[in-house]
């Protein structure tokens, strides 16, 4: 990730001592005929955020949808992306908008095929996506590092794996609460991240 795009995400804002605001898309009856979002998904975006919170001692805090520097909206079935995020100015300072796609359908047969009949595993892959997504927002880039959040698929590797394993790790909904997925490689980067840009 180049120095300008961390510029661009805030990165020099983020400090541990600082609250952080953010908003969730609810997934209204509307949201949900546009992207098929769950009612419940809003809650594996907040976990997303909870897990960066005590990896790294930073402060969040909830925002209006207008004031929040992370904003999470559920994105139509027409992205054929797991997630994305995007640079936003946000009361003079960056942030970043993140559009999650919650349409496993939409993400490749194989992935489909595992998470049909199988609802733990497709929330496994909505908290991840919100994880790693959120991750680029504090301003990690992507890693070659198949057990880190912030891995890119582009590198290869096994993707039905990287989110089975995960998968295996938990065995209801809830305990995606305390099963975070951000490996000790991803926090050393953004501790470092945020020590070197005090």
């Amino acid at each position: 990730m180049t120095r300008r795009f961390l510029w661009l995400l805030g990165v020099t804002a983020l400090l541990p001592a600082e609250t952080f605001t953010y908003w969730i898309e609810p997934c209204s009856a509307e949201v949900s005929r546009q992207t098929t979002c769950a009612a419940k998904d809003p809650e594996l975006a907040e976990w997303a955020i909870e897990a960066w919170q005590k990896a790294a001692d930073l402060t969040f805090a909830t925002a209006a949808e207008n004031h929040a520097r992370i904003r999470i909206y559920w994105a139509s079935d027409h992205m054929r992306l797991y997630g994305k995020a995007s640079p936003i100015l946000v009361d003079g300072k960056r942030g970043s908008a993140i559009h999650v796609n919650p349409d496993v359908s939409q993400l490749g047969e194989e992935i489909y095929r595992a998470a049909e009949h199988d609802t733990l595993l497709r929330d496994a892959i909505i908290y991840l996506t919100c994880l790693h997504e959120s991750g680029h927002a504090l301003g990690l880039s992507h890693t070659g590092k198949f057990e880190d959040i912030m891995y890119s698929f582009g590198f290869g590797g096994d993707i039905v794996e990287y989110f089975e394993r995960y998968r295996r790790r938990i065995g209801t909904r809830q305990d995606i609460r305390t099963q975070s997925a951000i490996s000790a490689y991803d926090r050393q980067r953004l501790l470092q991240l945020l020590r070197q840009h005090p």
